[in-house]
């Protein structure tokens, strides 16, 4: 009787201990346990405001970021934060418990900023966006364009990135920095002229920066993208019969209060970039182009227009002969005359 007696609390007191244990390992399993079996580095993830818990946990484990959902979804409501997490973007490392996890989304998520860069600008006037968007200094951004060792890490074979950051609307963290930025950038340009694009070179003779070239001088000139094949064709005709190629764009590059209407005295300035002087290609690109100029300059269009010319309403005139494209300048000057005429009226009274 007293040996039951006592047998009994004992009993109980051993099975509480191993609850007890349990309970402390899987309280430490489910908090606490590193993951380190899914790795390491940084994922980076979006909660859309008003996913649930469920969402937020079924998107971790797809990131592998947690071993286990209904683990993840067990710590959160443990730790009392099963309606505290935040929607946003966030950086996570792998190999972390589920509890550092939760202590990232229950901080407001990365700040980040949406900037525009369009299509057809200088590296200088892109580094002037970047400085006024991101606080980035455009002096050191255009350095770094200008860096020939940065740029052939890179794999450009230029001695700069003009031509090369790809104008698109981009995400960026509000504290990134310029070389993240230009290598951005750079990777979406790849990813446009890919392979495929690459193959159309063997058919035009050149290489990729003459094509990236030609294409800021297209970017330069066309307004209606239909009309880029086309411009490129007398381009790449007039480059064949070693015309001068007497691209505005190259002008505007090298002025210094552009883009403005050309003057007689800018087409005489001494520049290789004065493609009204020296034939061929200018030694580089004068702007970034678009994916439409870009495609445009590896597949031009099979037509044999050597000439064209501004219509005064976005669209060109195209030519074979200089006695055509003579006459379509006539009928722009004449429209030219006409506004000018209408807004002198308008002015006076």
């Amino acid at each position: 009787m007293n040996k039951r007696t006592i047998s009994i609390p004992l009993l109980l007191s051993l099975v509480l201990l191993v609850i007890a244990g349990i309970s402390y390992w899987w309280l430490h399993r489910i908090l606490n346990q590193p993951m380190f079996e899914l790795g390491s580095g940084n994922v980076e993830i979006t909660i859309e405001k008003g996913m649930n818990l469920n969402q937020v946990a079924g998107l971790l484990e797809e990131k592998r970021l947690v071993r286990s959902q209904s683990n993840f979804r067990w710590a959160a409501r443990i730790i009392g934060a099963e309606k505290k997490l935040q929607p946003g973007r966030f950086l996570l490392p792998r190999g972390v418990s589920n509890t550092q996890i939760i202590r990232y989304l229950l901080r407001p998520g990365i700040r980040t900023r949406d900037v525009t860069i369009p299509e057809g600008l200088t590296v200088r006037q892109i580094a002037s966006i970047f400085q006024k968007e991101l606080s980035i200094d455009s002096v050191e951004f255009v350095k770094i364009c200008e860096d020939s060792a940065f740029t052939a890490d890179l794999n450009i074979g230029a001695g700069g990135l003009e031509g090369y950051l790809f104008p698109d609307t981009y995400n960026f963290y509000v504290e990134t920095n310029a070389y993240d930025i230009v290598e951005r950038m750079v990777s979406l340009f790849f990813k446009v002229f890919n392979d495929s694009l690459k193959a159309q070179l063997e058919k035009t003779g050149l290489n990729l920066h003459q094509t990236v070239i030609l294409a800021s001088i297209i970017q330069g000139e066309v307004m209606i993208d239909e009309e880029a094949p086309i411009v490129s064709a007398v381009y790449h005709n007039r480059l064949k019969r070693k015309m001068l190629l007497a691209a505005d764009p190259t002008i505007q590059y090298i002025i210094p209060d552009g883009p403005r209407r050309l003057l007689n005295k800018d087409i005489k300035i001494d520049s290789p970039y004065n493609t009204y002087r020296y034939r061929g290609l200018p030694p580089g690109p004068v702007n970034n182009p678009g994916r439409v100029a870009l495609e445009a300059a590896a597949k031009p269009a099979d037509v044999n227009y050597l000439f064209f010319v501004a219509r005064g309403d976005g669209s060109h005139a195209f030519n074979l002969t200089h006695r055509g494209h003579t006459r379509d300048k006539q009928k722009l000057q004449k429209v030219r005359r006409e506004v000018a005429r209408k807004k002198r009226l308008e002015s006076n009274r």
